[in-house]
């Protein structure tokens, strides 16, 4: 067949070397003729051709307004919303529509029935988790990457995302502290989705890597004893999910005491290998916390990464929300001493650095190590790839996850676009504001403050004049849920209620750059005038 003459208007648009290629005889022309209209005609896909790029432009254009109208209206709508008809926007026998709806409708239901129930994380006074305002970069990014849609699973389905990746968390491994060169280990890192998987992926490396080549032979029985993790009583619950995911069981995992500010004692620590070992049990891994979720307490690392080492175990430091500190200054970043320690790190940008979800990352301080212990070969892609510690590495091999979208760019943008020094300052503006709001609370009567605040989180609850915390124990869990429902819609901002070792109690999480002092103050004494009109009754 003869090559068709090039005379349509969408050669037009197309650069030399895409006219030369470019046949009508094979484009836009599908056996059903409905198919190539509806391709053609609707922004169903973003074709490669051009040929519904103005369609294409005008839906994300009202994409775009969206997005910016929800979050620059975010001050006028509550943190928590309101509850709302359960059925809206899908009734709970809903079934897909056989014909296909118009873009601009499904917008407008977006905005009426959707963006009015969200979790608002964008207002000032949201200070209940660790969910931060996104930057706006890192937001937009997030479009292109779903669209891009590369896939992080080896580098040939990502490569230049799986190059960044690699040398942007080479980076991180030099902030926490692991010296390279002259014989020593070569640290790397790996993006995951969301801190649990960054410490089973830790806690998997660190069994295999102290028990030997066997266990990936024989299981567990390659073990010399019944295999454990040491961890502080105010570890994340993730542990208590990895012990039962590796098969170890909840005996597998011993919770150590800690001190009056909920650290972590060491001399605890000391006491438990031994009794562990005594039992004829294996203590693999010691986890240090550097931020724990209640409190935001930190660990004395440098004793534990000591106590680790004498022992020959391994160290694990779950820096999932203080990890951010890395990048600050030196008197800040100090809080983080011992970390340098760790064979393991957990470090979730998505806390802190205002990264948006998902973005969360382990490191290792010897790729060589971790590589033997849990590489699993990739069959079905190129040979273009390197090792573990090439940018060219096949991520999935060394991960629990396959198929991951790319979080990198969103990382990289956000650190290029707001930069260290404001990053920094932001975090130290946070950490100021959270020492005030505590000193407000040890200076009220009726509040009783859980610990000084080592990061940016207070936790307190609100406790009546005359009343013994240890005797009215439930009646106080009861006496601050009910503070806390009354709060819950409040324009002013929201605070969480976790749970403490079996009591309630009230948590700030400053982390929005807008929740400026006046208003944290403000949602302290609204917490008080309602408790005490609560407790008139």
């Amino acid at each position: 067949m003869e090559r068709a003459e090039l005379s349509s208007p969408l050669t037009e648009r197309l650069n030399p070397r895409e006219a030369e290629c470019y046949d009508p005889a094979f484009a836009m022309t599908p056996t059903n003729p409905n198919i190539a209209r509806e391709l053609r005609d609707r922004p169903l896909f973003i074709l490669p051709d051009g040929s519904n790029r103005d369609a294409v432009a005008r839906l994300g254009q009202r994409f775009l307004d969206l997005t910016i109208e929800a979050l620059a209206t975010a001050s006028g709508r509550p943190p928590l919303p309101a509850p709302a008809d359960p059925d809206r926007p899908l009734r709970s026998d809903y079934e897909p529509p056989r014909e296909g709806r118009d873009a601009a409708e499904l917008i407008d239901a977006i905005r009426d029935e959707i963006l009015g129930r969200v979790l608002n994380v964008s207002h000032p006074g949201y200070v209940g988790h660790m969910d931060t305002l996104p930057s706006a970069i890192g937001a937009f990014s997030d479009l292109l990457v779903s669209a891009l849609n590369n896939n992080m699973l080896c580098w040939e389905m990502s490569p230049v995302f799986t190059e960044m990746e690699a040398r942007l968390l080479r980076w991180i491994t030099r902030t926490i502290g692991w010296p390279t060169g002259d014989g020593k280990p070569s640290p790397t890192g790996f993006l995951v989705s969301g801190g649990s998987l960054a410490n089973l992926s830790a806690i998997l490396a660190a069994r295999n890597v102290q028990c030997g080549p066997a266990i990936r032979e024989i299981g567990l029985s390659a073990a010399p004893g019944h295999p454990t993790i040491i961890a502080s009583e105010e570890a994340h619950y993730s542990l208590d999910k990895i012990a039962n995911i590796l098969g170890l069981g909840a005996q597998g995992l011993v919770h150590v005491p800690t001190d009056d500010q909920l650290r972590l004692r060491p001399d605890a620590l000391e006491e438990a290998i031994a009794r562990i070992r005594r039992h004829g049990g294996w203590p693999f891994c010691v986890v240090g916390i550097a931020g724990t979720t209640v409190s935001g307490a930190i660990d004395p690392l440098d004793d534990m990464g000591e106590i680790a080492r004498r022992h020959g175990l391994w160290f694990h430091v779950d820096a999932a929300y203080g990890g951010s500190l890395l990048v600050c200054t030196n008197e800040t970043r100090d809080r983080l001493r011992g970390i340098e320690q760790a064979d393991s790190v957990t470090f979730n940008p998505q806390k802190w650095l205002f990264v948006p979800k998902v973005c969360a990352g382990i490191f290792f301080r010897d790729s060589a190590r971790v590589s033997e212990a849990v590489q699993q070969t990739f069959p079905y892609a190129g040979s273009a790839n390197g090792g573990i510690d090439d940018p060219r590495r096949n991520v999935g091999e060394y991960t629990v996850q396959g198929t991951r979208r790319v979080d990198v760019l969103k990382l990289w943008l956000t650190l290029e676009h707001l930069g260290l020094d404001l990053l920094s300052a932001l975090m130290n503006e946070s950490l100021r504001r959270a020492r005030l709001l505590a000193a407000e609370i040890k200076r009220s009567p009726s509040c009783q403050l859980l610990c000084e605040p080592q990061l940016n989180i207070v936790c307190f609850r609100y406790v009546p004049q005359g009343w013994d915390p240890e005797a009215r124990g439930p009646a106080l869990d009861t006496l601050n849920q009910r503070i806390h429902a009354m709060l819950a819609a409040d324009d002013l901002g929201w605070i969480a209620i976790p749970r403490h070792r079996g009591r309630r109690w009230l948590r700030f999480v400053i982390l929005h750059p807008m929740a400026d002092d006046a208003r944290l103050r403000r949602i302290l004494e609204k917490v008080i005038k309602t408790g005490d009109a609560l407790t008139v009754e």
